[in-house]
């Protein structure tokens, strides 16, 4: 019934990799990888990823929105900045 009250048993530690193993074993996982994909389609790869990267460097939408607002009339911005606002500031 109060079984929550008793103590728990502490795990017996079990051997743990240290930092050297998990490195060697990353690095064979790598090279086996690389050599099952191929040299020349980790390069073809690779370009793509780089391609792709500065294909979308800008174009979030939090840039985009800066960008058009620094294009727009400021009147125009001030008008639709106030119907983004609610009129009701009463309500804290």
């Amino acid at each position: 019934m109060f079984d929550w009250l008793k103590l728990k048993k502490t795990p017996t530690p079990e051997m743990k990799p240290n930092r050297e193993e998990l490195v060697a074993a990353a690095l064979k996982s790598a090279r086996s990888a690389r050599e099952a994909i191929g040299a020349e389609k980790l390069q073809k790869l690779g370009e793509i990823i780089f391609q792709k990267k500065i294909d979308q460097d800008g174009i979030c939408p939090a840039e985009q929105a800066k960008r058009i607002m620094a294009r727009m009339d400021k009147d125009k911005l001030s008008n639709f900045m106030k119907l983004m606002v609610q009129d009701n500031q009463t309500k804290h």
